[in-house]
């Protein structure tokens, strides 16, 4: 299957990298953010060079993918809930608060790494 559509994926280090990201964003839903790390580390040894981008740079994107959507700060599990406890804040509410800042800055900060390195 993957071979079949690899023409119609453009080789391209921005694209690579939000997909990376992306990738590690869906690996972070279980809450716990470093689950996913082993498959990005994976993924960006094998598309870094094809992509021509640095695999650890990629490993990084998709690294911060992970931990910022699962590791407490995206999914209301593990740590924001005892932190919006302790806070006394309804922890829909500190999510909901939070989205919009977290995706910016991952956003940003792929397009920087993209850009650096």
């Amino acid at each position: 299957m993957i071979g079949a559509v690899q023409h119609l994926i453009p080789p391209s280090p921005t694209i690579v990298a939000f997909a990376v990201l992306i990738v590690g964003m869906i690996t972070g839903i279980d809450g716990s953010g470093f689950a996913g790390l082993p498959l990005t580390g994976a993924l960006s040894g094998a598309l870094g060079p094809v992509a021509r981008i640095d695999p650890t740079t990629l490993a990084a994107v998709g690294q911060m993918g992970a931990v910022w959507t699962g590791g407490g700060t995206l999914i209301a599990w593990s740590s924001l809930i005892a932190v919006a406890g302790f806070c006394r804040v309804p922890v829909l509410d500190a999510v909901r608060v939070l989205f919009l800042p977290v995706i910016a800055g991952l956003i940003l900060s792929t397009i920087v790494a993209v850009v650096l390195w």
